[in-house]
C-alpha cells in the first residue's frame, strides 16, 4: 500500500487525541469534570451570601463557570470559604457579617466575587473600549442589581422603546 500525504496527514490527525491524553493526565491536576462542574451547594452558598432566596438556579453554572474562566484559583479559594461558613455555622448573610470571616482577605474576595457576579451579571471590570480582559458576561436582565427597582425602573437596553423613542416626549410630559 503506497503512502500518500492524504495518508499521513490522516494518520495524524487521528493521532492528535492521544497526544493529549498524556498531557492531561498530570499528577496533581484537578480533572476537567472536577473544575468545570458546578457544586452542588453552590446556588445554597449564593443564596446565603446575596441574601436572595429568588436566584435562577438555572444561572448557577453559568456563574461558576464565569468565576472560574476569570480566576483560576477560584475552586479551591471557593471550598476554603464553603468550609470557613461551615466550621462557624453561617447560614445567613448576617452571620458572615458577624464572624470574623471578613476579616480574611482571601475568603472575604471570593465571597464578594461570588456576590458580585450575582448582582453585576458579569466576572471582571468593564474597561472602555477594550477588546481583551473583557468581563465574563452571565445576564443581563437577571442580574441582582435590577431587582431593587423593578417596580419602577425599565431594564435598560439598546432601544427599551422602540427606534427613536427618545424623539417624542413621554406621555407625562406631553402638552397641548
Amino acid at each position: 500500500m503506497k503512502t500518500t500525504r492524504r495518508r499521513l496527514l490522516g494518520y495524524g490527525v487521528a493521532l492528535l487525541p492521544l497526544t493529549g491524553m498524556g498531557l492531561a493526565s498530570g499528577e496533581g491536576q484537578a480533572s476537567p469534570a472536577e473544575v468545570s462542574t458546578c457544586p452542588s451547594d453552590f446556588l445554597r452558598m449564593s443564596r446565603l451570601l446575596t441574601g436572595s432566596s429568588e436566584l435562577d438556579s438555572g444561572l448557577a453554572p453559568r456563574v461558576w463557570q464565569a468565576l472560574m474562566a476569570k480566576d483560576a484559583g477560584f475552586a479551591a479559594h471557593y471550598w476554603q470559604l464553603s468550609d470557613a461558613l461551615s466550621a462557624r455555622s453561617v447560614t445567613s448573610w448576617a452571620d458572615y457579617v458577624a464572624s470574623d470571616l471578613r476579616e480574611q482577605a482571601t475568603i472575604h474576595a471570593i465571597a464578594v466575587a461570588l456576590v458580585g457576579a450575582w448582582y453585576l451579571g458579569r466576572v471582571g471590570p468593564m474597561l472602555p473600549r477594550s477588546e481583551t480582559g473583557t468581563p465574563a458576561f452571565i445576564t443581563y436582565e437577571g442580574a441582582l442589581m435590577w431587582r431593587s427597582t423593578r417596580d419602577v425602573t425599565v431594564i435598560p437596553s439598546y432601544a427599551r422603546g422602540g427606534p427613536g423613542f427618545w424623539a417624542e416626549a413621554p406621555l407625562s410630559l406631553a402638552t397641548d
